[in-house]
């Protein structure tokens, strides 16, 4: 049990000299720190050559990033987005492919927009996945991002923003002996989907995002 008379006594209130050295103790820790860390590690400003020492000066250039002259660096802890006029599309297909087939699904993005993607396959699938500027070069000019011919895989997932205002997606081919069926979902910022096995393709439906 804890004595009352512990509790009841009185603790005396500091004296203004007592406050006066533990701020001033507490604001040269501060100083300190900022001319020893903060300062070479944020803004490549190093008075006492400590930043060299400790390697702190790395960190400054990291977070500015190679800007060109003359240009205003983003800091690293500002998020970089790209506001968008129309609402988010979302889409979901099935496909069968059988030994040999091939089929594409292209997406209409403008130059910036951003999609997320997940496919998935009940078998290796060869495939690519590539765009088709608005206005090209020449007819037949393609970029491509990725692409598998070889071994092929069952399933990609990830983020993509739209270099060019164009369109879009995947070409997959069944390069096996049985069935393969694919199931692609997307969620982005894109006007229209198209499908493609072997004719002009056929216009998909897209919603808004609910």
């Amino acid at each position: 049990m804890v004595d009352e008379k512990i509790m009841r006594t009185p603790i005396p209130a500091p004296s203004g000299k007592s406050l006066a050295k533990a701020t001033a103790i507490a604001l040269g820790v501060a100083v300190a720190i900022l001319l020893v860390a903060v300062l070479p590690a944020e803004y490549g400003i190093d008075p006492l050559r400590t930043g060299r020492l400790l390697g702190l000066g790395d960190l400054a250039k990291a977070s500015e990033g190679a800007a060109p002259a003359g240009a205003r660096a983003i800091p690293a802890q500002t998020g970089i987005y790209t506001a968008q006029a129309k609402i988010y599309k979302t889409d979901s297909e099935d496909l069968a492919l059988g030994p040999g087939e091939g089929v594409e699904i292209k997406y209409h993005m403008q130059k910036g927009a951003g999609m997320v993607y997940a496919w998935k396959a009940t078998g290796k699938v060869q495939f690519e996945f590539h765009g088709e500027p608005d206005k090209k070069p020449n007819p037949e000019y393609f970029e491509s991002y990725q692409l598998d011919d070889k071994i092929g895989q069952d399933h990609a997932y990830g983020s993509f923003t739209a270099p060019t205002t164009g369109i879009h997606g995947w070409f997959w081919q069944n390069k096996g002996r049985g069935e393969v069926m694919i199931h692609l979902t997307t969620a982005g910022f894109y006007d229209s989907a198209k499908m493609y096995a072997g004719g002009p393709g056929d216009e998909l439906t897209i919603e808004d995002a609910k």
